[in-house]
């Protein structure tokens, strides 16, 4: 029973990246390059380590990722003026112009998946999402220690 359950999260997650993936590469990004642009986009002037934390990846994924977009043009990295051992990373020009046309694809995709729910549905839906990431998180980093 307990593969069923991992089994139905794992198609919608895969669902989900399998919708964005071609809009996203027709942007020149690859998807981890994505997800990163889109928080930029929204969270602009963060720090590499801020970037991580907030997408809950890897810290290595991150560095590569953040290399290759520095060589398409599409962020900036600079010293941050406090600490100088962190760079403040913002979205250039290039890379808000190439993130244009696929920043919604998430949204897009969650719309269209939920439009078979209400609307009472659709806030019960987002709201265990919420609690179940919480929880997932909180999981993990006792799983670190």
């Amino acid at each position: 029973m307990d593969n069923i359950k991992l089994n139905a999260i794992y198609a919608f997650m895969q669902c989900a990246k399998d919708y964005s993936h071609a809009r996203v590469k027709s942007a020149g990004f690859s998807d981890t390059e994505h997800r990163i642009c889109a928080y930029l986009a929204a969270n602009d002037c963060v720090s590499q380590d801020n970037v991580a934390v907030a997408l809950l990846m890897d810290k290595t994924t991150v560095a590569k990722a953040m290399l290759s977009l520095e060589n398409k043009g599409f962020i900036l990295r600079r010293q941050n003026s406090e600490n100088r051992r962190k760079n403040d990373i913002t979205l250039t020009d290039a890379g808000k112009t190439a993130l244009g046309g696929s920043i919604d694809v998430y949204d897009e995709w969650t719309d269209k998946v939920c439009d078979c729910l209400s609307e009472s549905e659709k806030k019960q839906f987002f709201a265990y999402c919420v609690r179940l990431g919480a929880r997932a998180k909180q999981i993990n980093e006792e799983n670190k220690k």
